[in-house]
């Protein structure tokens, strides 16, 4: 049965249903895997989340690197997710197409942007899922729904055939139920650019201001996940990872690169089409506008001081350990003022990822009140094999 008929959770596109074979052979022959829907796909056009999106692109005529090097290696495509649209969102509410459910949270979200790919992974009906990640939204589904998910090194994996957002900020993610599948699609996926011998765990240093801005029963739910993780390195140690500065400062920072490129991403086709976005989507967008030349500057020197002192806290192995994503997965429907607490929170523990050109893994390691909540752990960048190695190595 195609996997749209069989979707009882509202996580797959329905306004086509594609499906393609792998190569048969591979790595990854037997499996099956989904796609956000701002994948090209050949012959299909990608809806991205907006109606109008899809209404006024045609299709693509080749289909994303990165989707095809995963049916090279034998998996097969069964269909493509609900996003968020144009990527704007961190709960996964589209009020276009619906609200994926949520099976380790019922009545919560899935989380955003990424929705579709991470309530599907959860639910069983794949095997794994691409997602893409900008500011969180593959790392705070992964967290939501109780399963791994990796945004890798900015540039690792190619953004052809892929929507763009914020290009300084945007990465393909990925995915899957166990640390061992995460691995064996990093190992196809990351190969291409792979350089060197993977370093070992060496030091595991948890950042005392991310893990502030979370409740204390989240903090509390995490800390036995510390130490299962901490198992696996030399040595522990605290330290602020913001050296002392107002973690709300690299929130407002990134929201000026996020903010203003997404407006000169899309500002042709938003002039051209005059498309309905929410009324929230419709707001951040225009944000975006009124951000000038001068900001970005200021913004991009204060984002070299970011990524020196991610460099000199991260290396020879050293990992940090923040909470992956602001909370447990909130109410479906909670309105616009949770959503923005929700966002402002999120701003402050997972910006820095991004701002940096970082991995970042989502560990689903806790729970608070029998719902999910994820430990991300972030390493320097090239070293996404460091963490698919110690996501694995949870099991064994």
């Amino acid at each position: 049965m195609n996997i749209v008929q069989s979707d009882r959770i509202g996580a797959f596109c329905t306004h086509d249903q594609i499906q393609l074979s792998g190569s048969g052979n591979g790595p990854l022959a037997g499996l099956t895997f989904a796609a956000k829907d701002i994948f090209d796909i050949a012959g299909r056009v990608a809806c991205c989340g907006n109606p109008d999106w899809l209404r006024t692109h045609e299709p693509a005529t080749k289909t994303a690197p990165v989707v095809q090097q995963l049916l090279d290696a034998g998996a097969a495509l069964v269909g493509t997710t609900i996003t968020a649209e144009l990527v704007m969102g961190l709960t996964g509410e589209n009020e276009h197409y619906g609200t994926p459910i949520n099976v380790a949270a019922p009545g919560r979200v899935s989380g955003g942007s990424s929705s579709g790919s991470a309530a599907a992974v959860a639910a069983g009906l794949v095997d794994f899922a691409l997602g893409s990640d900008t500011g969180g939204s593959v790392r705070t589904p992964a967290s939501f729904c109780g399963i791994f998910g990796i945004r890798p090194t900015h540039g690792r994996l190619s953004l052809d055939g892929v929507m763009l957002f914020a290009p300084s900020l945007d990465a393909v993610g990925w995915f899957a139920r166990d640390g061992a599948l995460l691995e064996r699609v990093g190992q196809v996926l990351l190969a291409p650019t792979k350089t060197g011998a993977t370093p070992k765990p060496n030091r595991l240093l948890v950042a005392t201001d991310a893990f502030a801005v979370v409740d204390d029963d989240v903090r509390s739910a995490l800390t036995p996940a510390i130490n299962r993780v901490a198992d696996q390195f030399d040595s522990t140690g605290e330290i602020e990872m913001a050296g002392g500065k107002d973690l709300e400062s690299w929130s407002k920072l990134i929201a000026v690169f996020r903010e203003s490129e997404g407006w000169q991403t899309h500002r042709e086709w938003i002039e051209r089409c005059n498309p309905k976005f929410s009324a929230q989507n419709a707001m951040r967008m225009r944000l975006g506008e009124n951000i000038s030349p001068d900001e970005v500057a200021r913004a991009r020197a204060d984002r070299a001081e970011v990524r020196k002192r991610m460099e000199g806290l991260l290396a020879d192995g050293t990992v940090l350990a923040v909470p992956a994503g602001p909370s447990v997965a909130p109410v479906r429907g909670s309105g616009d003022d949770a959503t923005w607490r929700l966002v402002g929170k999120n701003g402050r523990i997972n910006s820095v990822a991004p701002l940096a050109g970082l991995p970042q893994v989502s560990l689903p390691l806790a729970k608070v009140d029998g719902l999910p909540m994820g430990l991300g752990l972030i390493a320097a960048a090239g070293n996404d094999e460091l963490l698919l190695d110690v996501a694995r190595g949870l099991a064994d």
